[in-house]
This record gives structure tokens, sequence and C-alpha cells, in this order.
């Protein structure tokens, strides 16, 4: 097929990368996806993620039905008595009971774990491997790894003849672990089923600073205007690629999208805020929308509390 005029002249499928131009021609198949591709996929996927995330908020569930400063309450008292908690048995049964009303929500607990265990396992253990050894962490040896015969002394440190990992370190990586999974399940669990506006609303009902949470629901609302901009940039570039970009030319091209957009969602924040102070905008976002307590929301802050008391009493019978 011949290209047109406009698409030889701005596209790197031209004269100038060995191709005569008007000439036909067949596009060779990139063996491997390029920035530009990746990028898009990674946009349309944050943005899948996102609409499923406000789709679930709205149903109508479990988790759903209570009020917003409940739920957010819930997850503090909850937050600071699971991270009290010494005891892996305590800490799994109040997960397993999670994950139940997750499901009674109309969540997908598969989704659930793997949103969670496949990032915080990573990033956590990481930062609890030096707890595993005797030389951080002395305690009984689970596995010896190193000799060297005599202690160590480097300057004021003394450290034992022996690497080894130790069954107390392994049991506090576990327990560490388990601690920030069960609590990141608990938050994603609160954001998938409470809108984004009426968390934020919840929040300032805690007194959070309001510039704080204007900030926050500004952010997320043009979110989504910014992020459907870089998709059709990235869209009109791959339309007149023609599929000849090397990945040089993709990194420039990334670079200055980069710029470009910077100075857009500066130029918008200007007048986004102009036309906000035009209507009257005084620095507190008003809503229509009204908060009520209802009876079941008390049952279900006061079932919340007793639960964490008991959560922590029962880890203080059980001791070490």
């Amino acid at each position: 097929m011949d290209l047109p005029t406009w698409l030889r002249e701005n596209s790197p499928a031209s004269p100038a990368t060995g191709i005569p131009s008007g000439r036909p021609f067949k596009i060779k198949r990139r063996s491997k996806h390029g920035f530009i591709h990746k990028t898009l996929q990674d946009i349309i996927q944050f943005l899948q993620d996102s609409v499923f995330s406000e789709g679930v908020a709205a149903q109508p569930g479990f988790l759903q039905s209570l009020d917003p400063r409940v739920k957010v309450a819930a997850l503090f008292t909850l937050l600071l008595s699971l991270n009290l908690i010494r005891h892996l048995t305590l800490l799994w049964g109040f997960y397993l009971v999670l994950l139940v009303a997750a499901s009674f929500s109309g969540l997908s607990v598969r989704f659930i774990l793997k949103k969670v265990w496949l990032v915080v396992p990573l990033f956590t253990g990481i930062m609890a491997i030096p707890a595993l050894f005797n030389w951080v962490r002395p305690g009984d040896a689970l596995w010896v790894l190193w000799d060297i015969g005599q202690p160590l002394h480097l300057g004021p440190l003394h450290l034992p003849s022996t690497l080894a990992i130790t069954w107390q370190g392994l049991k506090g990586d576990i327990l560490l672990i388990s601690r920030v999974g069960i609590s990141v399940s608990l938050a994603v669990v609160l954001t998938l089923t409470t809108r984004w506006h009426d968390l934020l609303r919840a929040l300032r009902s805690f007194f959070l600073p309001k510039v704080f949470v204007t900030a926050l629901e500004m952010t997320y609302r043009y979110l989504f205007v910014l992020v459907t901009a870089v998709e059709e940039m990235f869209l009109a570039r791959k339309a007149r690629d023609a599929g000849f970009s090397t990945t040089k030319e993709q990194r420039r091209f990334i670079a200055s999208s980069m710029a470009g957009l910077f100075g857009k969602s500066h130029q918008m924040s200007e007048e986004i805020y102009f036309s906000m102070l035009a209507r009257g905008y005084t620095g507190e976002i008003r809503s229509v929308e009204r908060f009520h307590l209802r009876l079941f929301d008390l049952f279900a802050s006061g079932i919340v509390l007793f639960s964490a008391l008991t959560l922590y009493a029962a880890d203080k019978v059980l001791g070490e």
C-alpha cells in the first residue's frame, strides 16, 4: 500500500529511513512491543481498575450500606488492634472473617488476594530480610549459613562466629508480613466499598484539614482527565508511527510528552481554580448529600469495637 503524503512526511516510515516513498512496501511486525504499546496498556488497565472500584462501591451490599464515617472509624480501630496482636492464629482468623464480609459485599476474593499478596510479601519481605539473621536478631539457630570459627569484631560491633537464620527472626518476619498484608487488605476492602468523594467527606468529619481533603479530591477528579489526555497523545503517535519507530525515538517522544503534559496540567489547574472562584469557592467544598447515622450503623460500630477489644484481650490471654 502507498502511504499518504502527510504520513510520509511526519512518520519514521519516510525516505530518510531507507524506504522509498510512493512505492509499495510491507510493514514488518515487531517481535516485541515498544514503550508506546506498553504505556497504552498501563493506561487502559488503570482506567479499568478505577471504573471497577467505583462500580463495586455503587452496588448494593453489606459494607456498601454502612455510613462512610463508620467505615473510616472501623478502619482506624481495627488497624490499631491488628498491629498490637502477636499471634498469627488471631490475625489470620480475622482475615478470614474480612474475606467473608467482602464476599457478602460483592467483592471478588481472588481480586483482593491478587492485588495484595502479589506485592506486599515482595516489598515488605525485602525490608524484613536482615531480621532473619542472628547478627541482627539473636535467637535459636534454625539454619547455619556461615561459620568463621571465632567471634567477629568490627569496631564497637561484636558479632557471633556463626551467621544463621533464627527461629525468632523467621517468626517475626512472618508476623510483620502478615500484619502489613492484612492491614492493606482491610484498606483495599474499605476503598472498594466506598465511593471516593464519600470517603473524603468522611475524613473531613474526623477534622482532617480541608486543604488536604480538597487537594485529594481535585487530584482524583482530574487525574482521569490527564490520563485520558495521555491516552489520546499516545494513540495519535501510534496512528502516525507506522511501526518503524526505534526505541530511542520512542524514549524521546515519551520525554517530550511528559514535558507537554506538565505544562497542560499547570494551565488546567489555573483555569479550574479561577472558574471555582467565579462560582463562589471559598476553600470549603460543599455537597448537597448528607450523612445519616442509622441504627444499623451504630450496631456495626459496636460490633467492630467489641471485635477489636476481643482480639487484643485474646492476644494477652494467649501470652507469648
